[in-house]
């Protein structure tokens, strides 16, 4: 069934929320027009948070409840396209559109309840829409790994009573006061001694503050590596540890393999050393959060199956921890929500049939496209239908703005006529998209829109839609 919906919600970077026409500016994609009171800073911390997540830790998944897709939509949820055909017909839009599922969301939740055990949390970082935070509480997610005082606001306000996690290591006093005592933050991430003598200044020791060191134990294979920036070696990691204890917080243990990993045993290795860091500090390790980094299926990718990551993850605890295993959490961001969201752009301009200039680009929704080693499937609409040729051919892809930076390294196989007013549907899009936008020379709109069914690309090719990365 075909709902057309006039409300639409634009984005910008700058978090401004004003109205124009029919359009709603701003994150919110419930249409209503925020007040600046909604940004109003709270000074009383979540109320009992801390219980909360543990009560959800010791029932093993927190997300054990069935998936809410099914059930009743909340008050503020949008109207819903069919589909992209729909979309386009009832809209025509001039602007970078985001198209979101609800119900692909909840699908992919549905993998990790099904395959880990432990404590499911979310990278805010990755996509920080209000739409995706409202869904995943109502999902059963109880807790986030939140990286700065903003986000932590952004949990406060859509996802209210959820425990945050404080994962990034770096962070000022006046960052960890707020944290503490606005938010009701208890968990804090330091990967360095002196940051702990830092939290201690402000954050007094307690059995009731986990205190968790970020350590690392070699590069993934294939990932987004993180390691040049965070994360302390074994042997620092023992000396910490010791440390965080004998102070009398609650220690943890933590690590990251990098982003968009595809090579599993990194984690059996990073889940080796933090048994060996646990033994050598003789610390009692409350919990262990094995990160995130658990790879989008981009067609692209070499990446196993989902299954593969979690049994991996569970014979690697049971050999290393034996009995005495910690508590698990994990925190995925781009595995979560990257197939829930698609990217719909218009062109611009053709040159020649060997390049198309879009509406938005590296300053905006493509920023991750242009550095990452991944390439989204893309398909074409001309009007309301999908455009589909015998002929394709290799085209470069340009953003709108005057910097030569803007352009993609990829070559993407499109329909040899494609021309002005197309549109490229880019799939895969939920991760790392609407995090980066920039208002650079005035391209600063985006909207976002919802769909029953949102186009993955999961059925095609790769050599159906991309020839060859640029050298």
């Amino acid at each position: 069934m075909l709902i057309v919906s006039k409300a639409v919600v634009r984005i910008e970077p700058t978090g401004v929320v004003r109205r124009a026409h029919h359009s709603y500016m701003g994150p919110d994609p419930s249409g209503a027009s925020l007040r600046k009171a909604d940004f109003a800073m709270s000074s009383m911390p979540l109320a009992n948070e801390h219980e909360t997540e543990g009560q959800a830790a010791e029932t093993g998944s927190p997300t054990s409840a069935q998936p809410h897709y099914n059930e009743p939509m909340p008050e503020d949820a949008p109207q819903v396209y069919a589909h992209t055909g729909a979309l386009i017909a009832g809209e025509a839009p001039d602007f970078p559109t985001f198209l979101f599922s609800q119900k692909e969301l909840s699908r992919s939740v549905g993998v990790f309840k099904e395959g880990f055990g432990g404590l499911l949390t979310y990278a805010v970082k990755c996509n920080p829409s209000p739409h995706i935070i409202k869904q995943l509480q109502r999902e059963g997610l109880k807790a986030f790994d939140v990286a700065s005082n903003t986000e932590m606001e952004l949990i406060r306000d859509h996802a209210p009573g959820a425990a945050m996690h404080y994962n990034n290591p770096i962070k000022n006093k006046r960052e960890i006061q707020r944290a503490y005592d606005e938010f009701g933050v208890r968990s804090f991430t330091i990967d360095h001694i002196q940051q702990l003598d830092q939290l201690a200044a402000v954050v007094s020791p307690s059995k009731d503050v986990e205190v968790t060191v970020r350590f690392k134990a070699g590069k993934a294979a294939k990932s987004y590596d993180f390691g040049t920036k965070f994360g302390v070696l074994e042997s620092g990691a023992v000396e910490i540890a010791t440390m965080v204890q004998d102070m009398g917080y609650t220690p943890s243990l933590c690590f990251h393999v990098g982003s968009q990993c595809e090579d599993v045993y990194a984690y059996e290795r990073h889940i080796a050393a933090a048994a060996r860091i646990a033994t050598e500090s003789g610390i009692e390790l409350k919990r262990l959060n094995l990160g995130g980094g658990y790879p989008a299926p981009y067609p692209t990718s070499e990446a196993p199956p989902m299954n593969y990551y979690f049994e991996t993850i569970e014979s690697a605890v049971q050999e290393n921890f034996g009995g005495s295993k910690p508590e698990l959490i994990i925190e995925p961001g781009r595995a979560l929500v990257t197939s829930s969201t698609s990217l719909l752009l218009r062109v611009k301009h053709q040159r020649g049939g060997v390049s198309v200039y879009l509406n938005d680009g590296a300053y905006g929704s493509l920023m991750e496209v242009k550095f990452m080693h991944f390439t989204p499937p893309v398909r074409v609409f001309r009007g309301a239908r999908e455009h589909s040729e015998d002929q394709f051919e290799g085209f470069t892809i340009f953003g709108p703005t005057c910097d030569s930076y803007d352009v993609l390294p990829q070559t993407f196989m499109l329909p040899w006529d494609i021309d002005e007013d197309d549109w490229i549907e880019f799939g895969l899009m939920g991760a790392y998209t609407q995090a980066s936008l920039t208002p650079f020379n005035g391209f600063d709109r985006r909207d976002q829109y919802f769909v029953e069914t949102v186009y993955t690309g999961l059925d095609q090719q790769p050599e159906e839609w991309v020839q060859s990365e640029a050298v």
